[in-house]
């Protein structure tokens, strides 16, 4: 897969994981890459005001909030 726009595509991957049978669609490795994207778009706006270990601590639990409020309760 060649990445075009970023945020796009990684949408259109998420959308692809959520209209799958997979029931874990945004599981751990699902977690992990668009926390990878989040982490590089907060730094590339915010880092004159945060460290990179901020930024990481930030992503980690803006992914758990995501998880658990937005995805288990949906379930």
């Amino acid at each position: 897969m060649t990445i075009q726009n970023g945020s796009q595509d990684l949408l259109n991957f998420i959308i692809s994981q959520a209209n799958s049978d997979n029931k874990n669609w945004f599981g751990f490795k699902q977690q992990r890459i668009a926390g990878i994207n989040m982490a590089y778009e907060i730094a590339k706006y915010h880092a004159d005001k945060l460290s990179p270990e901020e930024v990481v601590d930030y992503v980690g639990r803006l992914n758990n909030a995501i998880f658990h409020k937005l995805i288990k309760a949906v379930e």
